[in-house]
């Protein structure tokens, strides 16, 4: 489907800039900022609409400040200001000529955009539920720059918010990376899917994103990597291969390093090592595992424990215990710290 193209957001509201005696305005500011051009450089800006009622909303950078304001992030206020044409002489070369004052606040109500900020994991496409085995597309939405980006199964792809209310969005088309894909992906139903979006929802951590009439076409689950950054750190020692207890001299180890997503270690001989494809609250994927090739005197416990990490799809913590499973829910290897 075709986009509209990517118009710049005229500087400041020419409506309230219109008038040439002080006069009071209703308008609403969002619980957002984005950045923008302010002539001297960028900044950030607020997101204003002028009007008393929340209904087709077109929300505009506003490119001054309105005195005696308090931004508040995350909630809309629905504010009533004075605008009063300054005398251009009056007015710094790079500053609006038109001063706004706080007169009243009128209404505040939470910004449901705020909820969209930050990294998202595909749970259903069309209502259907997602094969585990291929690796989960991942969704970004940077508000502060007003772009959306992730990773579609094999390549990577970012895209424009163009017009973003507090339930439609509209986005540009979306380029993507070429990489030749090898490993069995839903790239193809997911750009698919994303090209329909018209409206969005979030609720318990769960973004619903849908067509045109409504019907719900993408739901990601809100990846909070913070949390298991403070429980994955430190380095993990081997226990349990597919059940069993280990007893070896040369204890398998999984070290995490979540800023380059990457994870490691030692499987009882070689070192190896693979890049961390998804990561939510459960969900663990990995790509291809490497590794170095050296033989040792038993490769019986490495064998085991590299055959079991190349089906990992899920993971918990329980205390200080590491447990990781397949697609089916079983166990197939524990670790402690």
């Amino acid at each position: 489907m075709k986009f509209k193209s990517i118009v710049p957001i005229v500087a400041g509201l020419v409506i309230l800039q219109s008038c040439s005696t002080p006069k009071n305005d209703v308008l609403w500011v969002g619980g957002i900022k984005s950045e923008c051009d302010a002539g001297a450089g960028n900044s950030e800006c607020l997101k204003v609409f002028i009007g008393d009622a929340l209904k087709d909303e077109k929300w505009e950078s506003f490119h001054s400040n309105i005195e005696g304001f308090e931004f508040e992030e995350g909630f809309m206020k629905k504010v009533e200001v004075k605008t009063e044409k300054q005398d251009a002489k009056d007015v710094p070369a790079d500053a609006s000529s038109v001063k706004y004052t706080l007169i009243k606040e009128l209404d505040r109500k939470e910004d449901p955009r705020i909820h969209l900020d930050g990294n998202w994991v595909l749970a259903t496409i069309n209502g259907g539920n997602i094969n585990k085995m291929v690796v989960l597309p991942t969704l970004n939405f940077n508000l502060n720059t007003m772009m959306m980006s992730g990773n579609s199964g094999c390549n990577l792809y970012s895209a424009e918010i163009v017009r973003l209310s507090t339930s439609e969005i509209e986005i540009s088309e979306v380029p993507t990376t070429l990489k030749a894909c090898a490993n069995e992906n839903i790239e193809r139903d997911y750009h698919k899917a994303l090209s329909e979006v018209k409206g969005f929802k979030v609720e318990d951590d769960v973004l619903a994103l849908a067509n045109e009439k409504g019907d719900v076409v993408l739901s990601f689950i809100k990846v909070n990597v913070s949390k298991e950054k403070n429980a994955l750190l430190g380095e993990w020692n081997n226990t349990r291969i597919n059940g069993k207890e280990i007893n070896t001299e040369s204890i398998p180890t999984l070290v995490f390093d979540l800023e380059k997503m990457m994870v490691g270690g030692k499987d009882g001989c070689n070192s190896y090592g693979a890049e961390l494809r998804n990561f939510t609250e459960t969900d663990l994927l990995l790509s291809q595992i490497s590794s170095t090739k050296m033989m040792c005197p038993d490769m019986e416990i490495p064998d085991q424990f590299l055959n079991a990490f190349t089906t990992v799809v899920t993971y918990k913590i329980e205390g200080e215990e590491l447990i990781l499973f397949d697609k089916d829910g079983k166990e197939v290897l524990a670790f402690s710290k």
